[in-house]
Parts: C-alpha cells; sequence; structure tokens
C-alpha cells in the first residue's frame, strides 16, 4: 500500500526494499502489515480503505493488534480489547480479553475501529501493554499467544522471546554504564581540585 502522506520510507529485506505496509494473505487468512507508525493525517484514509476493502472481500471478522502505554510494571503484558460493535462481544469472550469499558484509544487502531463500527464490522482491537520507547518483542509475544490459541493454530514466539532477552540484558547493561560513569562523576565533583 502507498499513500501520498506517507514519508518516503522503505524497509530491507535482504537487500530489497518493500513498501512499509504491506499484505499478505493465505491459508483462510489476510494481514495488513506495517512496519512504520501511520502518520496521524493519513489515519482515517487508510482505514477506511482497509475496511472497505475488506468488506468487499468478504471477511467476516477483523483483529487489530496495537500496543499501548504500560500502565504499571510488570513482568507480564496485559492485553486489553476494544470492541468495534456489541455483537463481537463474542469474540472478546473467546479471545478471553478484559475489554476497556471507558478510555480513549488513537492511532490508526481506533480509525480501524470507527470505520469497522460504521460499516457494521465485527471486530476486536487486542491492545497490548508495552513498552513506548523501544521495541517490546515480549509484548508482541503476548498478543501473538493469545491470538494463536484463539483461532487454534501454532505461532512460534521463541524468536520474540529470545529478542526480548537480548534487549533487557543490552538494556541491563547501559543502565549499569550509566549509573557507573554518574557515580564517578559525583565522586571528581565532590572532591574539586585545590588551587594555590
Amino acid at each position: 500500500m502507498d499513500c501520498d502522506d506517507f514519508p518516503p520510507t522503505a524497509v530491507i529485506f535482504d537487500g530489497v526494499p518493500r513498501r512499509p505496509v504491506r499484505f499478505f494473505a493465505g491459508k483462510g487468512f489476510m494481514l495488513v502489515k506495517s512496519d512504520m507508525v501511520i502518520p496521524p493525517e493519513s489515519a482515517s484514509k487508510i482505514a477506511k480503505a482497509v475496511i472497505d476493502w475488506v468488506k468487499k472481500l468478504g471477511v467476516k471478522e477483523v483483529i487489530i493488534f496495537d500496543g499501548i502505554p504500560e500502565r504499571e510494571e510488570s513482568d507480564e503484558s496485559k492485553v486489553w480489547g476494544v470492541l468495534s460493535m456489541h455483537e463481537a462481544e463474542d469474540m472478546a469472550e473467546t479471545l478471553d480479553i478484559e475489554l476497556i469499558h471507558r478510555g480513549a484509544i488513537s492511532g490508526i487502531a481506533s480509525s480501524l475501529l470507527l470505520n469497522a463500527s460504521e460499516n457494521k464490522l465485527e471486530a476486536v482491537g487486542l491492545l497490548v501493554e508495552g513498552s513506548t520507547n523501544m521495541p517490546d518483542p515480549r509484548a508482541a509475544a503476548k498478543i501473538l499467544e493469545i491470538f494463536a490459541k484463539y483461532k487454534n493454530i501454532d505461532i512460534s514466539t521463541d524468536e520474540l522471546i529470545k529478542s526480548a532477552e537480548q534487549l533487557e540484558q543490552e538494556l541491563s547493561q547501559l543502565v549499569n554504564q550509566t549509573k557507573k560513569a554518574q557515580e564517578e562523576m559525583e565522586e571528581r565533583t565532590a572532591h574539586p581540585p585545590l588551587y594555590g
């Protein structure tokens, strides 16, 4: 997919550029994947195009994956649900997720859910709590585990968990290095050089 509002961006796979928003289909599923944050000014237009298209294809259910900021520090990310319409409650119940009853969401997920609602299309937004300032493969793994269970399919999240562990280790090293540098600076300023 391309849009005049998209920044000039390409993602590279095996040395070849690809559009950042791509479609994949097979075995009864269609996936729309974005490797960039959809610009806010494009979200409504993109959501309308996607929902209109899936309706024409006769798609019966839409599941939207997105992230929301962590509400509190936890070892396991929580996944919340938002419905496009009350008729999607059975889907949310089968997914075994807790619904957000009041609040606000933004970005492409909100535009997709609004467009699905206006088109009487059952959709569930799966919103996983995660880091807002760096990739969060552990949160991605959590949302995929819920989806795999719901669809009774096997999705390996091993690589995502390995990535999460590696990121956590690198972050821990960075925090330790920063702490050590700060302690050394404080020690130096506590004993200023003497002039005489």
